[in-house]
């Protein structure tokens, strides 16, 4: 796998992550058992009476679900660091047999002014379900090393 630095993204380059990530109910029943035990995302029956009709993944989840994905890039970051996420919007439920596939896109970069060995990297990360819906997005800012 060849591992990108600062100088090889371009702004408006995408990355459709092939690989994808079914929202199972055992899946989303322990993650928000332990992390967002809301009646919507652990009880079948409360899910069914909620305004969602079934059991829908927490944010967190969807957070991590788009972490997991991210994985799948077909090549290595020089990643640095995280150094934030802004903009985040749940736009839509992910529920229950879902089907979420990511996109991320470089929408900005500069190089840093104090440290010449780095760069920040803005992405747009783009979670859609299986009917096209944006369930979730969000900015990522990095900073990455330069080759």
């Amino acid at each position: 796998m060849t591992t990108r630095y600062f100088d090889d993204f371009d702004v408006g380059e995408q990355w459709p992550i092939t690989e994808t990530y079914e929202m199972t109910r055992d899946e989303i029943v322990s993650f928000a058992t332990k992390w967002d035990p809301q009646p919507f995302h652990v009880d079948e029956a409360a899910a069914k009476k909620s305004v969602y009709g079934t059991l829908t993944a927490c944010g967190t989840h969807i957070q991590a679900v788009v972490l997991k994905l991210a994985q799948a890039l077909p090549h290595e970051t020089a990643v640095i660091g995280a150094l934030g996420y802004d903009e985040v919007r749940f736009h839509k439920a992910a529920c229950l047999d879902d089907v979420l596939s990511l996109t991320i896109e470089c929408i900005e970069k500069r190089p840093s002014s104090s440290k010449p060995d780095r760069g920040i990297i803005k992405n747009c990360h783009t979670l859609v379900n299986q009917a096209g819906d944006t369930v979730f997005s969000q900015i990522t800012t990095l900073l990455i090393a330069r080759a």
